[in-house]
């Protein structure tokens, strides 16, 4: 279940390339493909990895900004970020902003969508066995956008454990 997830949040992303320019071809920007429903049916995690790999080539071609998630003690920085705004950018009905960045095997991940805010932050190079699995949801608003720049605080659960409990956290992300 957990590569589906990553799966469907990876397709989003593909359509944030695009946006972003990410398909056109043209320039030094790589071209993304989204994996298509046999293959993530098929190999699971090699279509997520190919579409993240992909991501993270376009994301450094065409990213900017930064972001930083702090969760109790820990600390996670990311130089480089992909964002979009908006329905049109992000080919979602109810959707407001997306912003992923994928960096030393990490994704942190931020949305704001029909189904609410979100955050999360995930070892996306060992689906079996990762060591960070952190998502912050709620149909509360806790995502404050003011421009480019997304901040907010909320409670992290850590999905490589059985205790439900959440763990305040902060993140901070200036979008190029």
């Amino acid at each position: 279940m957990r590569v589906i997830k990553l799966g469907m949040m990876f397709v989003v992303l593909a359509m944030i390339a695009v946006a972003c320019g990410g398909t056109d071809g043209g320039g030094d920007v790589p071209e993304v493909t989204a994996p298509s429903v046999e293959d993530l049916i098929e190999d699971p995690e090699q279509a997520v990895t190919d579409l993240a790999d992909d991501l993270e080539s376009t994301q450094q071609a065409v990213g900017g900004g930064s972001a930083t998630l702090t969760v109790a003690d820990q600390t996670w920085s990311f130089n480089s970020v992909l964002c979009a705004f908006g329905e049109d950018e992000i080919g979602q009905e109810g959707a407001v902003f997306v912003l992923s960045s994928i960096q030393d095997g990490m994704q942190f991940y931020v949305s704001i969508d029909s189904f609410g805010h979100s955050v999360s932050l995930d070892d996306i190079s060992d689906f079996q066995n990762p060591s960070v699995s952190l998502e912050a949801r709620g149909p509360g608003e806790f995502i404050n956008l003011n421009g480019k720049n997304a901040s907010g605080t909320g409670g992290f659960v850590d999905g490589t454990s059985d205790d439900f409990a959440e763990t305040e956290g902060t993140f901070d992300a200036t979008c190029p």
